[in-house]
């Protein structure tokens, strides 16, 4: 079992190291984590809002699915070095079925041969049979966005979990948890539970916790946090194939040195750092999580080596009251066509198109509750911000048309009333294709709960 170490000055140091970013990130710069740098827990961050949904979905069709799929191959690709070098695992890849997750990684770790491996699985965040209760008992859910009732969708909606905090993190590992699998924790939460715990920290040290908390923000996004997606120097980052992700040497007083795996692409600087530490903070002074309410706005930066930079300032106030909910809901299906066409006239051609298409639509009596019109490499990227383009000689224009339809018959009428474009509109089209697969649409449902509502439970298993 990993422990953390003490500086010459006496104080205490944990060594987290991101080991996922996102649902489908690369499992190699994990695995690269564990061999070769020195690190006392892998955190692994899976989920997003519309995460939730996917996974529901799943959940519904088979109960021992609804964790993410990438789980059980970073812990089959992971686990074995992990466990013989002591390094702890945590992670959110539970999702909306953290208990069939937990299963998974118990069979996982007795198929490898991992003897006296404790699992434990993190529970208390679900609140989908608890809906109706909570609205009979006054807590509304209202959309944080709309101030909409929830009643509005309650018979389309697909799942709701709270953002959880470190609370059930810290329970697990102080029961000696070698994997601790969770569900909608907040990303922070992953890194904030091991310092807690490692470090000793109350839980309502609000200084230390908004410390802790900018740091896991540093680093929680992998690869951002080491050059990639990094608009200041993109060209100049070296290995982006080969990204090392960000590793926090954090200390007792909640400062810390950011680094990142030996040997590995990417780099650590002032400026890569900066870029992910005002990555959707909105008030710098006031980041809201489940367990702290952060504050960004002191924060230095100091380069003391290379690819190491310490990072102090930060501090915190009293988390707020309550938890932030992620709701989902369906909200009906896509239905979509695309067509190009070419030189000469290929802008006037492509816009006669899409009024067929319309028209098309209006003798089928098309329903839909919005539509969407882009040109695809030309003018996607910024919607209605700038205007489509107007260069009478363009070689070539693909129109991508899509439409918000409240079931899958409207959908289908998308790309069945293009395909007369083939041979009954302008001459010179191409690329109309084959039919493509609806997409049904699953809409994010943002509430608020009282955090006194909202506990975590824990179950542990060894191996």
């Amino acid at each position: 079992m990993s422990s953390p170490e003490r500086s010459g000055n006496g104080a205490r140091t944990v060594r987290l190291g991101a080991g996922m970013a996102f649902w489908g990130d690369r499992i190699q710069p994990a695995v690269d984590m564990v061999t070769r740098a020195d690190i006392d827990y892998l955190c692994c961050d899976h989920l997003a809002e519309l995460t939730m949904s996917i996974l529901a979905k799943a959940r519904r069709r088979n109960p021992e699915l609804g964790y993410t799929s990438d789980l059980i191959p970073l812990l089959r690709a992971v686990l074995p070095t992990a466990h013989a070098r002591g390094i702890r695992v945590v992670t959110n890849g539970g999702g909306a079925n953290p208990a069939a997750a937990g299963r998974a990684v118990v069979a996982l770790a007795r198929e490898l041969g991992l003897t006296g491996l404790k699992v434990a699985v993190v529970t208390g965040d679900e609140l989908d049979d608890r809906v109706d209760d909570l609205l009979a008992s006054g807590v509304d859910l209202r959309n944080l966005d709309t101030g909409q009732a929830l009643s509005e969708v309650r018979d389309r909606l697909t799942h709701a979990s709270a953002y959880a905090g470190a609370d059930g993190i810290v329970e697990a590992l102080e029961s000696g948890a070698d994997v601790v699998v969770c569900g909608r924790v907040t990303d922070i939460a992953l890194y904030l539970g091991p310092m807690r715990h490692e470090l000793g920290w109350p839980a309502d040290d609000w200084q230390r916790l908004g410390a802790g908390t900018v740091v896991a923000h540093a680093i929680e996004c992998g690869g951002q946090a080491t050059g990639g997606l990094y608009a200041a120097d993109w060209a100049g980052v070296p290995g982006l194939e080969d990204l090392g992700y960000p590793i926090a040497e954090v200390s007792e007083d909640g400062t810390a040195v950011i680094t990142k795996t030996p040997d590995s692409g990417g780099r650590v600087d002032i400026g890569t750092l900066s870029e992910q530490l005002v990555y959707e903070i909105l008030d710098p002074a006031a980041y809201l999580t489940a367990d702290v309410t952060a504050d960004f706005s002191n924060v230095r930066l100091e380069e003391i080596g290379p690819d190491r930079v310490r990072l102090t300032g930060g501090t915190g106030r009293e988390r707020p009251a309550t938890l932030k909910v992620n709701a989902g809901y369906r909200a009906g299906f896509v239905g979509e066509a695309r067509f190009t066409y070419t030189w000469p006239d290929a802008l006037a051609k492509a816009e006669r198109g899409l009024a067929f298409l319309r028209n098309r639509l209006a003798l089928a009596d098309f329903q839909c509750t919005a539509e969407y019109v882009d040109y695809p490499g030309l003018a996607s990227m910024w919607g209605p911000r700038v205007q489509p383009p107007d260069d009478p000689d363009l070689p070539e224009i693909t129109v991508r048309y899509a439409a918000r339809c409240p079931n899958e018959e409207e959908a289908r009428k998308v790309f069945t009333e293009s395909v007369p474009l083939y041979n009954n509109g302008p001459a010179g089209v191409a690329g109309v294709g084959t039919r493509p697969p609806l997409k049904e649409l699953y809409a994010v449902w943002p509430a608020l709960v009282p955090r006194e509502l909202v506990t975590h439970h824990v179950e542990l298993v060894t191996v």
